[in-house]
């Protein structure tokens, strides 16, 4: 492992050690049974590597017992399942090879040591996990103090090499902490300290293991001669209880919950400051221990002692609380930090007053070993890239890529991503090629763990090996097909005569040609109600509620990078992870007040020229008010005031829903009122995005004042800052609204106007039909919960009738009632004359018509005298063919047609229909023929209207040869 890396990270490679018999290199003991050999070595020093051994304590990297847990797999992925424990203290003896004993040995600047693993069929790969300084009687613990792991149950494998027992798994045994006890226990050296490798059975492996301490080191500068404070006592308050041996994700606490929190926070056990020797005079260095935190800990360090007073010389005691923060370069306010495991931390006291303390805390390297190479005799395979690849689509050379990790990386050429090359390696022997990743996507446990990108595009023919002067060269036919945008593959070149080492491969990663991001959904979610659609996985889209922070998430996969181009106004993309090479952007409204949909670019950011455009679709976020079912029209809604006005008296035993139609969702604390029962009848869904409520008259009303009812937008997630507009509806008892019906007391109706069209369906808008004519009468039923009355029309009168709610409404002046088909009688609350109810009345004529409908070809002619009709009879023209004239009497009448009629010039037709009575409003039609031509007396008709005061109609029959005077 490289030390330098470690510094880098501002961390850290314990002292190590390793577990052999023998010299390392050599083998040790063998057991008699052939089982295979792992040496394991740790290094106090790197080759070539700067180091510097005073920064540790010697008592900081001792190991009083270290024990090596083993993990077998069938695969190096695993999963891996634990196998037996090997104990540090005395050397193994092959006599009695069950035995898992060895014991370390100092190899100059390195200690090692060798195991002998009960190997099982089927499990070749095996993980070494070390655990130092945990005691005689290693125990395991949650992160809240139950023991765990007791005991170790181990793998089983049948006879064909299948596990049929799993044992413990590796991923139980990382979830492990240290003993829960920091608040009472000060923690001391040795210092609990874990490390592993991996290793395939086969010979002899050599595995090269850094321990590193799971705990954070703090060291305090202050020199009393100059900031006149002499610390006696330090502790830290809001600090973790236990640390997690494999780095375990701790548990969150809430900022509310910090100062009481007993389960992962603790006050430290005191530190003696005062009795450290040389401190307040300089630099303590390792003044105590702790385990790592959360920034989010709000970890603070309580400082306890005398400050010398510079006005009067005396020792005063004092007392400082000190955050663990520090303030970042260019900002203005200090952060508090996350101490991490394997870290040392310097809190420098610069200046001391009476009340405060001023100081800085440095994150400093704490390094007292790191990893050393052991290699074998073998060299690594040796690549030359210039003469290593042949062939018509040689890969070019990335050298932007190139990295300590691997220095060689290649596009692939061929057009369309198709193409072909070959690669020769040269090495002391045999040379094989095993494909990995060069970056793995990692899910959650739940999810699968690990898993590796895809490789399949890359394929590696079976290797041809040619020695040449002592030197094996083996070449590799690669083709590949599709290769654009596609995940790259390392190809890890291994010598067969050298051990199963990693550090001995020689690596190639081989890339796809670049294309355009290609978009995924996320495993997480975005704000609530927004929609992605990446069907296709070029043209993704989305749909965001125009609301400030509401966000959706992609999974936008492109090997060299990302870029974000012209993005749509009112929006912003966010790199928040990588994994591999996919990106998980978060797509945002940054300011509601401008966002309308639109586009945003992202680019390839190897070809800025390859991208992909999201198209967004802005959402409307309120919520609308809708009424449903009103059954007794008693609620009225008014929009500009958002204001439900509700009739009660309407409103009666009826009742009236509505609608909250809300895009995700609505909630509401209350729905009381003091003079309505509302509750809720259909549950919001995402079907019709609608929740239904129903209105209904308080059993008892206590208060008629206006209620609101504040609904919550779904859309809300306060924990996101996520404010979505809500909805006042404001219940408004309205004034009582007369209600009209048809009246009952038939009696008081006109007998002519009995059975007419009405229509009292809607009591706010009744209608009724009548004769227009003096005296025409009705009756109606006029209710309200308050005083009411009557306008007056012209023409009309309206009485009540006694103490009933029944009014007659009578035509008082038909020809003083206004011209037109129509009238409205409106009835009105007293005191809030806008609450009104209206009877439309339809007027129908009452007067008798007649009509000449069949002329008999122009024998019968039609005149006037005064108020009469007159039909004049062509009795030489009508010798066989009869005349037929039609009478309507719209309220009915009556004529002494039989008697008029007898013996006289003419007589009735055999098809007559006419006779001395005529329906109300049903046309009759009298058709007559010639009786006696030498007759020529007139015969009078006269037809009296049913409907008083509606006219009569008289009807003269006259003979062609009577002689007028």
């Amino acid at each position: 492992m490289n030390v330098k890396s470690f510094l880098t990270l501002l961390a850290f490679s314990g002292l190590a050690a390793s577990c052999s018999n023998s010299e390392l290199g050599e083998p040790g003991d063998r057991p008699t049974d052939g089982r295979a050999e792992i040496q394991i070595a740790f290094s106090g020093t790197g080759e070539s590597q700067e180091y510097t051994r005073a920064i540790a304590s010697e008592s900081e990297n001792k190991i009083d017992q270290l024990r090596i847990y083993l993990f077998a797999a069938a695969a190096q992925k695993g999963p891996f399942y634990y196998l037996e424990t090997w104990t540090e203290g005395t050397d193994y003896n092959p006599t009695t090879p069950t035995a898992t004993n060895f014991k370390i040995q100092d190899a100059g600047t390195s200690k090692k040591g060798i195991l002998y693993p009960n190997e099982l069929k089927g499990l070749p790969w095996i993980k070494l996990l070390c655990v130092a300084n945990n005691g005689t009687a290693p125990k395991f613990y949650g992160e809240t103090g139950t023991e765990i792991l007791n005991p170790l149950t181990k793998v089983v494998t049948d006879a064909a090499g299948t596990v049929t027992t799993p044992g413990t798994t590796e991923t139980d045994f990382k979830a492990s902490f240290t003993e829960n006890n920091a608040g009472a226990t000060l923690i001391e050296t040795p210092l609990l300290m874990t490390g592993e490798g991996i290793t395939k059975i086969s010979g002899v492996s050599k595995v090269d293991i850094n321990l590193k301490r799971v705990v954070s080191r703090f060291d305090i500068v202050n020199d009393k001669a100059k900031t006149n404070l002499t610390i006696q006592d330090i502790y830290m308050v809001q600090g973790r209880q236990s640390a997690p041996l494999w780095g375990a994700t701790v548990t969150k606490v809430e900022k509310a919950n910090l100062a009481t929190d007993a389960d992962y926070l603790t006050r430290y056990a005191t530190v003696n400051f005062k009795a450290i020797p040389g401190a307040n005079t300089g630099e303590t260095a390792s003044a105590f221990y702790v385990y790592p935190n959360l920034d989010t800990d709000e970890s603070y360090l309580v400082i306890k002692g005398t400050y010398k007073s510079p006005a009067t010389g005396k020792q005063e005691p004092v007392e400082y609380h000190v955050d663990i923060a520090r303030t970042p370069d260019g900002a203005t306010k200090a952060e508090f930090i996350k101490l991490l495991a394997n870290n040392r931390y310097k809190l420098r006291i610069s200046d001391v007053t009476s009340s405060n303390i001023m100081g800085t805390f440095e994150v400093v390297d704490w390094v007292s070993g790191g990893g050393i190479t052991i290699k074998p005799s073998n060299d690594a395979p040796v690549f030359v890239a210039a003469d290593a690849f042949t062939g018509a689509n040689a890969p070019t050379e990335l050298t932007a890529l190139n990295t300590e990790a691997s220095p060689y990386n290649y596009e692939v050429t061929g057009a369309a991503g198709t193409g072909s090359f070959t690669i020769e390696i040269g090495a002391t022997g045999k040379v094989r090629a095993e494909k990995d990743a060069v970056q793995t996507l990692t899910r959650a446990e739940g999810d699968g763990g690990e898993v590796i990108t895809p490789q399949s595009w890359l394929v590696i023919s079976e290797p041809t090996c040619t020695e040449r002067d002592g030197v094996w060269y083996t070449k590799f036919d690669i083709s590949y097909s599709d290769a654009v945008g596609v995940s790259p593959v390392a190809v890890h070149f291994i010598n067969d005569a050298a051990s199963y080492d990693p550090a001995l491969w020689t690596t190639v990663n081989f890339y796809g040609q670049k294309s355009m991001p290609t978009f995924a959904a996320a495993a997480g979610t975005g704000s609530t109600g927004n929609t992605t659609n990446v069907t296709d996985p070029k043209a993704p889209t989305a749909e965001i509620y125009t609301l400030l922070n509401g966000y959706v998430l992609f999974d936008v996969t492109c090997v060299e990078g990302i870029t974000v181009g012209t993005t749509a106004t009112g929006y912003k993309a966010e790199e928040i992870a990588v994994n591999g090479f996919v990106h998980t952007y978060k797509v945002s409204v940054s300011d509601a007040t401008t966002a309308a949909g639109g586009t945003i670019v992202f680019q390839n950011a190897g070809d800025a020229a390859k991208t992909t455009t999201l198209t967004l679709t802005a959402a409307d976020p309120k919520m609308t008010f809708e009424k449903s079912t009103d059954d007794k029209n008693a609620a009225t809604w008014e929009e500009g005031s958002k204001t439900l006005k509700i009739d009660l008296g309407a409103l009666a035993d009826g009742t009236c829903d509505f609608k909250i139609n809300a895009p995700a969702g609505v909630t509401i604390a209350s729905l009381a009122c003091p003079w309505l029962k509302i509750t809720e009848t259909k549950a919001w869904n995402n079907t019709d995005k609608s929740a239904t409520y129903t209105i209904s008259k308080a059993s008892s009303v206590t208060g008629t004042g206006d209620v609101t009812l504040n609904f919550v937008n779904g859309l809300t997630q306060a924990d996101k800052n996520i404010a979505a507009p809500g909805l006042a509806v404001i219940l408004h008892k309205e004034a009582g609204k007369p209600g009209l019906s048809a009246g009952t007391t038939v009696a008081s109706w006109s007998t002519f106007n009995k059975g007419l069209d009405n229509d009292f369906s809607n009591s706010a808008a009744s209608t009724i039909t009548m004769y227009k004519v003096d005296n025409s009468q009705i009756t109606v039923n006029m209710t309200c919960a308050e005083a009411a009355e009557f306008e007056t029309v012209s023409g009309l009168t309206i009485e009540k009738i006694g103490s009933t709610d029944e009014y007659t409404v009578k035509v008082s002046a038909a020809a003083s009632l206004a011209a037109g088909a129509t009238t409205v009688v409106t009835a009105k609350n007293s005191a809030a004359t806008d609450r009104t109810a209206t009877l439309t009345i339809t007027w129908k004529s009452p007067a008798i018509t007649v009509e000449l409908t069949d002329d008999a070809s122009g024998a019968v002619t039609k005149s006037t005298d005064g108020e009469s009709i007159v039909y004049t009879v062509d009795t030489d023209a009508i010798t066989t063919t009869p005349f037929t004239f039609t009478v309507t009497a719209p309220g009915g009448a009556g004529a002494d047609f039989t008697t008029a009629i007898a013996n006289q010039f003419l007589a009735p037709d055999n098809s007559n229909a006419g006779s001395d009575a005529i329906a109300a409003g049903t046309p009759s039609a009298y058709t007559l023929k010639l009786s006696d031509a030498g007759k020529t007396d007139d015969i009078t008709l006269v037809f009296t209207n049913t409907v008083t005061g509606g006219g009569d109609k008289t009807v003269i029959l006259r003979s062609s040869k009577k002689v007028v005077p």
